[in-house]
C-alpha cells in the first residue's frame, strides 16, 4: 500500500517504513525456476551518442513497474521482486535485496536503491534500452530516491549505517562527479516520535517535498532547488502537494477515513478542506481522493469546487513518490489510476487527465 494509505489505516506511523514492503501487495515465494534479469551496463548497449549514465529519450512506449515482496519457505522475507517493461511489451524481473526501493519511472528508466547490510547501490534500469547504469556505491544507507523531473540527476534520502540517523537529503548528476547534500539530516524530537520513513516527492510547482515522519506525525520539508530556499511544516501525514501558498496532507489520523488538511505555508494555519478520505493524490492543484462510499472525487484546490470522476469502482490513485510500489510513465497531468492503488498489470491501470477529470486505458484496448 502507498504510504498514505498505510498512515491513515493503522493506529500510529511506525509502520510506514514497511509500506513499500508488505503493504497490499502480493507475496509470491521465492523460486528458482524463474531466473531474474541481469541487465548488462547501458555502457555497453549504448553506442555513438548520447551519455550511458543517461536516460532514453528517443520516445517509443513508456515503461511501468511494480515491486513485490519475496518470501522464502519459512515465511521470512527473502528479497524484493521488481518487475518492469514498456507498456504492452515484454516483462522483465530483477531480485533485489530486502532493503530495496524503486521509484519512477521517468523516460522509460527506474531508479533502485537496494543496501546488502554493508554498502547501498543506486542503479538506474533503463527498460527501453534493457540495460543499466550504476550511479553509486555508499557507505551510508540510502533509503530512497527519485529522479529530477528533467532526467539529469538523482535525489537521494540516506541516513546512517550504525546509528540510523538521519543524513539528509542530496543530489547526485547522472552526467557523474560527487552527491552533494542539499538538506541536513533532521535531529531526533519527543513530539513526533524516531522518524521511521522519509519519502520524497515531486511536485507540481517544480519543489522537492520531503516528509519525515515518526510515530505521531510527519515533519515536512519543501525545497526549492533552484534557490535552496526551505518552507517547513509539522503535524500532518505525508505531502500530497502544493497549490499556491497551501500544502496539502493527511491529518496525522489513525485510522480510515482521514480528512485531508490544507497548511498555510506563510502562516503555519492548518484547516481542513475534506472530511472522509482514503487514498489520494494530487496533481495540477487538482485533488483526487476516494470517499466513503468508495467512489472517487476531485476537487480543484483554488475554488474548492468538487467533481465526483466516472471511474469503476476499485481505482484509486498510485502516488509517484520514492516510497511507491508500483508505477508507470504517464503524462504531465495526469493522475495514474489502478486497482487498490496498486499497478500489478498495465491492463488494469488508467490515467486520468486532471484539467479534464477524463479517464483513458493506459494500454491501448484491442477492438
Amino acid at each position: 500500500m502507498e504510504l498514505v494509505r498505510c498512515l491513515a489505516g493503522t493506529g500510529t506511523l511506525a509502520v510506514v517504513a514497511l509500506a513499500g514492503v508488505l503493504g497490499s501487495a502480493r507475496i509470491p515465494v521465492l523460486a528458482t525456476a524463474d531466473p531474474p534479469w541481469q541487465p548488462p551496463p547501458c555502457a555497453e548497449v549504448v553506442a555513438g551518442g548520447g551519455a550511458a549514465g543517461g536516460v532514453s529519450t528517443d520516445g517509443g512506449a513508456a515503461a511501468w513497474y511494480r515491486l513485490d515482496p519475496v518470501l522464502d519457505d519459512r515465511g521470512s522475507l527473502a528479497a524484493q521482486r521488481l518487475t518492469l517493461g514498456l507498456l504492452g511489451g515484454s516483462i522483465r524481473h530483477v531480485d533485489l535485496s530486502p532493503e530495496s526501493s524503486a521509484s519512477g519511472p521517468s523516460q522509460r528508466a527506474v531508479l533502485v536503491s537496494e543496501d546488502d547490510g554493508i554498502e547501498s547501490r543506486l542503479r538506474l534500469l533503463d527498460a527501453g534500452r534493457g540495460c543499466e547504469t550504476v550511479l553509486a556505491r555508499e557507505r551510508s544507507v540510502i533509503r530512497g530516491a527519485l529522479l529530477a523531473p528533467d532526467g539529469t540527476a538523482a535525489w537521494e534520502h540516506r541516513v546512517n549505517r550504525v546509528t540510523r540517523a538521519d543524513e539528509g537529503v542530496w543530489r547526485r548528476a547522472l552526467a557523474g562527479g560527487a552527491a552533494t547534500r542539499v538538506l541536513p539530516g533532521l535531529a531526533p524530537d519527543d513530539r513526533f516520535g524516531p522518524t521511521y520513513a522519509t519519502e520524497l516527492s515531486w511536485l507540481g510547482d517544480g519543489r522537492l517535498g520531503v516528509a519525515s515522519c515518526g510515530e505521531r506525525a510527519c515533519r515536512t520539508r519543501i525545497l526549492d532547488p533552484v534557490t535552496g530556499r526551505t518552507a517547513t511544516f509539522d503535524g500532518t501525514g505525508p505531502l500530497l502537494g502544493v497549490a499556491g501558498g497551501l500544502a496539502i496532507a493527511p491529518s496525522a489520523c489513525t485510522g480510515l477515513p482521514c480528512p485531508i488538511e490544507g497548511v498555510d505555508l506563510r502562516t503555519g494555519r492548518h484547516r481542513i478542506l475534506v472530511d472522509g478520505v482514503g487514498s489520494a493524490a494530487m496533481e495540477d492543484g487538482v485533488l483526487v481522493f476516494e470517499g466513503t462510499d468508495g467512489s472517487l472525487a476531485a476537487m480543484d484546490i483554488s475554488s474548492g469546487r468538487r467533481t465526483q470522476v466516472a471511474a469503476d469502482r476499485g481505482l484509486l490513485p498510485v502516488r509517484r513518490t520514492s516510497s511507491a510500489t508500483s508505477g508507470a510513465d504517464t503524462p504531465p497531468g495526469d493522475v495514474l489510476l489502478a486497482p487498490r492503488g496498486r499497478l500489478d498489470r498495465p491492463s488494469d491501470g488508467r490515467r486520468m487527465d486532471a484539467a479534464a477529470l477524463t479517464v483513458d486505458h493506459l494500454v491501448e484496448v484491442a477492438p
